[in-house]
């Protein structure tokens, strides 16, 4: 045997050392070299002055302008979280509860004007004193009673607003800013909306509930836009415009423009970079290749190019506390969407020919923030704070939905003889990156020229909007509700499926699972209305059962129709799925006069697992008092929170607390 192996072993040796004369043995090929990527719309500053320049021309081209305005989930464990848009990607938020305490920050309408009266005393309301409304209360839950007692505080600072809490194991984290703005539309275009702001970020240690431990700070110049978490990293989103002293804002004559033109032109890169501040101690944080500028020979580079306004992206490990990545992008920005896997920003574009489209910028978030392409698309992607819900990344392909108004002048029989009449154009687009390239190339649409039929009628806004998987559920509305189902599983061909229309409209969609889906929205009179419908085979969706909340109200509103925050659903493995939503109610009477009802309503879905027979089961109310404080003034702030069956409302930092089954006997406030 040894010899035998000997012979393999020399032969072997000779064989790949020896001779090589044998032309019977194939060369082996070597494989090309991967492509070189090239450069995308956005590229990475080689000089401090290339994004010095980026900015003045920005700066001179808005005062130019003059567009500068004066200021679900499924859950393992019994209780519910907040409720996100992507599952694996949490939200900021005032509530944050861990099974074992709630974390609630006060709302920011408790910085602004209140006029209480002796009413607060008669129905057991304490006082906002100085302390309770600049401190985050921490309360311990009992759920086997819906039991809440406040065991703690974290007291904040003068001047600051609380943007949102998170909670990862033992780590609370909080934002906060020193304005606060709505997160979309022109505020995120303005100019000085983004001056003298600052946003905070800091995180405690909290094992020790009664005296949480802070252990790191960052202050960072700019205003605060919106933030998610990953993992340990929370991904915070910033922007800034630098304070130019003596620059005005509004150009009314030649003396003033060339005034603003000599300071716009001194600016040197440490003036434009925002200031940073951790643990007390300024330091540099971006650097000249932390930031990305338009390419101005891109091909989808629009006609102006530049802002005076730095987006900034930070992402800072909340368990090892530190800024472990950070970019900047000096383009104007109006909105944002995070993905497991992404970040990205859109920018409207105004063609001068008054056509609208919208630019999309990617960056990959990972063990650092990385460009990864820019798209263009026709329209703009609308719906306020319900706006991310119309972007969506999945399997490596971004879709998302736009829309275009289109005003024209129509012919009337009554003086003025004619009226403006507005068309709405919706559209589908699916976008992937260009191999070797970082481009986001858009690869189907509808409609399209083989597929013409219009995403809703002419006349017909845009409302909820929702992608799960490989199907894309639409509402739009003028007087009816049509609920349109894309099939989505051919990226390259997508289809609308099915249609159904029914009374009402629905803002927000839930998936309660692959068969049912559940609608909040308006009836046609604008109340508040709950449907389910059946999407079993989605060429033919039916509507299952509807339920008014509020009925009988002259008016009424559920903030999460619009903030997805505010709705709370807790799915049910061996029973009922259960839900609240949260709605503000007002009813006339002409000896009375007005009055408002704040109710939780508490929901169950029925045989969800026999979708043709499934239905909404209204369990009961959880009420806060009718008008507590007449004349006074704040933000209806709702959140949920349910653990078995505790059922606990938080409604501007008050606590009321039910068991599920006997909702009636609650109690509160706490």
């Amino acid at each position: 045997m040894k010899r035998i192996l000997l012979i393999l072993l020399s032969s072997a040796l000779i064989s790949s050392c020896g001779g090589g004369s044998d032309s019977s043995q194939p060369t082996p090929e070597i494989p090309p070299p991967p492509p070189t990527q090239l450069p995308g719309l956005l590229v990475q500053i080689e000089t401090e002055e290339d994004l010095v320049d980026s900015v003045k021309r920005g700066f001179k081209y808005a005062l130019a302008l003059g567009v500068v305005r004066v200021p679900a989930e499924y859950y393992e464990s019994r209780f519910t979280t907040t409720y996100t848009l992507e599952s694996n990607v949490d939200e900021h938020d005032y509530v944050k509860y861990d099974g074992e305490h709630l974390y609630i920050a006060p709302s920011r309408g408790l910085d602004c004007c209140f006029v209480l009266n002796s009413r607060i005393a008669d129905y057991g309301l304490a006082d906002f004193s100085a302390d309770q409304e600049k401190s985050i209360r921490i309360m311990s839950t009992d759920p086997s009673t819906a039991g809440i007692t406040q065991v703690g505080s974290i007291p904040l600072e003068d001047g600051n607003t609380i943007e949102g809490l998170y909670l990862n194991n033992n780590s609370l984290a909080l934002i906060n800013s020193s304005g606060w703005w709505g997160r979309w539309g022109t505020s995120f275009e303005t100019l000085d909306s983004w001056v003298k702001q600052s946003v905070g970020f800091k995180i405690y240690n909290s094992t020790n509930t009664q005296s949480p431990e802070k252990l790191w700070e960052m202050e960072v110049e700019g205003g605060f836009v919106s933030s998610r978490r990953v993992g340990n990293k929370v991904h915070l989103v910033v922007r800034h415009t630098p304070e130019i002293e003596g620059l005005e804002y509004f150009v009314g004559n030649a003396t003033t423009a060339i005034n603003n033109d000599e300071l716009i032109d001194a600016l040197t890169f440490e003036d434009i970079l925002p200031k940073f501040k951790i643990n007390g101690v300024e330091g540099d944080i971006l650097q000249a290749d932390s930031c990305y500028v338009t390419d101005i020979n891109h091909e989808l580079a629009p006609a102006n190019t530049g802002s005076p306004t730095l987006t900034v992206i930070l992402a800072i490990d909340i368990e090892d506390p530190a800024i472990v990545s950070a970019v900047c992008y000096d383009e104007p920005t109006n909105g944002i969407y995070v993905s497991e896997n992404s970040i990205y920003l859109t920018q409207g574009e105004h063609t001068d020919d008054d056509e609208r489209k919208t630019l999309i910028h990617k960056f990959l978030i990972g063990s650092s923030i990385i460009y990864g392409g820019s798209g263009k698309v026709k329209g703009y992607i609308n719906g306020g704070s319900n706006r991310d819900f119309r972007i969506n990344e999945h399997e490596g392909y971004l879709r998302l939905v736009t829309s275009s108004q289109i005003r024209y002048i129509v012919a009337t029989n009554t003086y003025p003889f004619s009226a403006v009449r507005t068309v709405f154009d919706h559209n589908l687009f699916i976008l992937k990156k260009s191999l070797g390239q970082l481009n986001l190339e858009t690869i189907a649409s509808l409609p399209n020229s083989s597929l013409p039929q219009s995403i809703g009628k002419p006349d017909e806004d845009l409302y909820g909007v929702r992608f799960l998987g490989n199907q894309l559920y639409l509402v739009t509305y003028e007087t009816i509700d049509p609920l349109y189902v894309l099939d989505l599983s051919d990226h390259y061909n997508p289809v609308i499926a099915g249609e159904l229309e029914v009374k009402g409209f629905s803002d927000f969609i839930h998936p309660v699972n692959e068969n049912l889906l559940l609608g909040l929205g308006g009836d046609e009179n604008g109340l508040v209305k709950l449907e389910l419908f059946n999407i079993e085979n989605i060429n033919n969706p039916f509507s299952l059962d509807s339920v008014l909340l509020g009925e009988g109200a002259d008016w009424n509103y559920s903030e999460a129709r619009y903030n997805r925050k505010a709705f709370t659903y807790l799915n049910n493995n061996t029973g009922p799925d259960r839900f609240t939503v949260p709605v503000s109610s007002s009813f006339y009477n002409q000896e009375t006069g007005y009055t408002t009802e704040k109710n939780l309503y508490l929901f169950e879905i029925l045989d969800k697992n026999l979708p043709a027979s499934a239905s909404i089961n209204p369990v009961g109310t959880i009420s806060s008092p009718d008008n507590p404080a007449d004349g006074y003034w704040a933000e209806n702030i709702f959140r949920s929170i349910l653990h078995n069956d505790a059922v606990y409302f938080i409604l501007n930092g008050y606590v009321w607390s039910a068991l599920w089954t006997t909702p009636q006997n609650q109690s509160g406030p706490h």
